[in-house]
């Protein structure tokens, strides 16, 4: 029988079996003191003790964040994630433990799953990230929550003053850390090995992923790191953390939108204001909140971008696995903009001096069709993640580090139009019954193929495994990917001259 209650550096923790009888699951276990009152906009802090024991029966409150119009129904993203309006706090430092240990001296690997959502939503409880399904393979999964857009990533002169080490910003990078932290001194008691833990996540995830690569407080921390859909080496604007002092002054613009004008007033305002205060100053600003809400190059948390640690070679070896999906985020019913949005784009994707190669990239004005066509699926998201993906794998080479496993999901799930963004969460967690997609027999062979692909990462820093097609490294002789489909096989993922043009971007060789 697998462990139930667990004696932990801050108190007893107690625990429910799983729906597999050999899996206990640990819900709602804090890992820092809760963020509220003057703890807002302050790094975490330690737990405060507890006596008895705390029973670990109920997912952890979720960061205050804007509820999705869908949730509880009606879209994709609504029927297949946000299935549940679950209570909104700023109490939300917790994470959950799936263990299948019987007892606390087996030293298993343990995958550490940062959600997905940006900088500004989701949380680690979602109805597909159940860790059941990597337990069974012998592997302890933990999810977790941790602040949020202006929770968590609000800059601010006062904030860089009153922390010791002059910086702010990053609360929720401070978070990762601190449940990484947490996981390292305490997962040995939940039959854990601390020298054996692997970050991985999607989308926001996966930047998260890449963001425990980056940070030095995170070294000796991870052993492995697996990037989905998002992380990698992304120079382009989506990929880039922002500068301490840019960050500043959007914390004190938006604050005064509010009627702001100190911390201490900040500190006073609930959870609901400061949201809603969010909101009223996005609607009334052409501002992406992705790009209000992200990493910050603090001279602390990190000490310059992280990707130019990467350029440089300032960075663990470790083992990484990185991809995405075909599609990702395609805009059907995009047209082709004018001119002046064009260029635009190009400045906010690349900076100055790059119109003419964008326009060169997306063939532009000459053939509308393919302009259409890059503009609908790759301008977004998808050529972007793709060159990250690539860049990255490149990178290790040119730095003499451990290859990467990159793959490149062309599958198309039931009742779905395209390889789009999040196809593959279900297979990788086994949470085909949890969404209303028709699966079938053939779904489930995928499904367990992906999982012992993912699980075998998480224990060796490999993926190939007895039985399963060979996953070769991405290397300068063979540049290639797992193409993930009904049909698994190595294959040279297809391009684009705007993808080319990314790579080179991200390289720094244009």
């Amino acid at each position: 029988m697998a462990l139930l209650q667990v004696q932990t550096e801050s108190g007893i923790v107690e625990g429910l079996t799983g729906w597999n009888q050999a899996v206990s699951i640990f819900r709602g276990i804090p890992y820092a003191a809760p963020p509220v009152g003057d703890l807002r906009w302050k790094e975490p802090q330690p737990v405060e003790p507890w006596e008895g024991v705390r029973q670990c029966f109920k997912w952890g409150n979720i960061c205050y964040q804007k509820r999705r119009a869908s949730e509880g129904g009606g879209d994709l993203i609504g029927n297949e994630f946000y299935c549940v309006d679950w209570p909104l706090s700023e109490d939300c430092l917790y994470l959950n433990v799936w263990t299948p240990a019987k007892s606390a001296d087996e030293k298993l690997p343990v995958g550490v799953y940062f959600h997905g959502g940006g900088y500004t939503a989701g949380y680690g409880h979602l109805n597909c990230y159940d860790g059941e399904g990597f337990a069974k393979r012998g592997i302890i999964t933990v999810t977790l929550n941790h602040r949020l857009g202006i929770f968590g990533y609000m800059a601010h002169p006062e904030l860089t003053a009153e922390s010791e080490h002059h910086a702010s910003g990053n609360y929720g990078v401070l978070d990762l850390v601190a449940a990484l932290k947490w996981v390292k001194r305490n997962i040995a008691a939940f039959g854990g090995d601390p020298e054996k833990i692997t970050v991985f996540g999607q989308s926001g995830g996966g930047m998260k992923s890449t963001s425990m690569v980056a940070t030095p407080l995170a070294k000796g921390l991870i052993r492995g790191a697996i990037m989905q859909s998002s992380g990698g080496l992304e120079r382009t604007r989506n990929g880039m953390t922002t500068t301490l002092d840019i960050a500043e002054q959007n914390g004190v613009k938006m604050l005064e939108s509010m009627g702001v004008h100190s911390i201490e007033e900040a500190r006073k305002k609930t959870s609901e204001e400061l949201l809603q205060g969010v909101q009223d100053y996005v609607a009334a600003n052409p501002v992406d909140p992705m790009m209000v809400f992200s990493p910050i190059t603090d001279g602390y948390v990190f000490p310059e971008c992280w990707n130019d640690l990467f350029l440089k070679g300032e960075y663990p070896d470790i083992p990484t696995m990185i991809g995405c999906t075909a599609d990702e985020m395609e805009q059907k019913n995009a047209v082709i903009p004018e001119e002046a949005k064009i260029d635009a784009m190009a400045d906010h994707l690349f900076g100055e001096g790059y119109r003419n190669q964008f326009k060169k990239a997306i063939h532009y004005p000459e053939d509308p069709e393919y302009t259409l066509r890059m503009y609908k699926k790759y301008v977004m998201m998808t050529g972007g993640t793709q060159a990250a993906d690539v860049a990255w794998c490149e990178n290790q080479v040119a730095q003499g580090k451990t290859p990467a496993y990159r793959y490149f999901l062309t599958l198309v799930p039931p009742t779905a139009e395209n390889a789009h963004h999040s196809a593959e969460h279900q297979y990788v967690f086994q949470t085909l019954t949890k969404s209303s997609r028709p699966y079938t027999g053939r779904d489930w062979d995928l499904s367990n193929q992906l999982a012992d692909y993912w699980a075998n990462f998480i224990k060796y820093g490999n993926p190939n495994g007895e039985n399963l097609p060979k996953w070769t490294p991405h290397t300068k002789e063979s540049p290639l990917a797992m193409n993930i489909d009904y049909e698994l096989h190595m294959f040279e993922s297809p391009t684009n001259d705007l993808v080319d043009m990314m790579i080179a971007y991200d390289l720094k060789k244009i």
